[in-house]
């Protein structure tokens, strides 16, 4: 399992704020289209992206409360292939398991495990990144034909 940053056949962008002064609120997002990724990593002469590997995707600026992550998969991949959406402290804090063989939207919503007492899982409640950080896309299976658009409603906290 490797963890690619290069932003290599996407739009990686900056972690900086889509939004300013009185609306302080906005979406950051992504088109993530794996066949064009495939083909500028390999003309580029980079790895190829295999099954675990991670993909840094979004740029979250310091001082920003994440609200919701979605992903929207518009073109399924053909085979198997299961999608996590995460940052470096929880792989799959957001989506767990997400199918990228089947076009569908999925967005993070509250989930309470239950105990005593119930506790929050992952971070379906949101998550305040004090630093900056990304989220990540980790493809569980091998990804070279699907075409996604990951999505973030982020507010600016600074």
């Amino acid at each position: 399992m490797a963890t690619y940053t290069d932003g290599t056949g996407y739009n990686l962008g900056v972690a900086a704020h889509v939004a300013s002064g009185i609306s302080k609120v906005g979406v950051l997002e992504v088109t993530l289209n794996f066949a064009t990724i495939t083909t500028d990593r390999a003309a580029a002469s980079l790895t190829a992206l295999g099954s675990g590997d991670i993909l840094t995707a979004l740029h979250i600026p310091a001082k920003t409360m994440v609200l919701a992550v979605g992903l929207d998969v518009t073109t399924a991949e053909g085979g198997t292939l299961t999608i996590d959406v995460g940052d470096g402290s929880d792989a799959d804090g957001y989506l767990d398991g997400v199918a990228g063989n089947a076009v569908g939207s999925f967005s993070t919503s509250l989930v309470l495990a239950e105990a005593a007492p119930n506790t929050v899982t992952g971070y379906s409640n949101g998550k305040y990144y004090a630093a900056a950080d990304t989220i990540d896309v980790v493809t569980v299976n091998a990804a070279d034909a699907v075409v996604m658009r990951l999505w973030a409603v982020v507010a600016d906290c600074s």
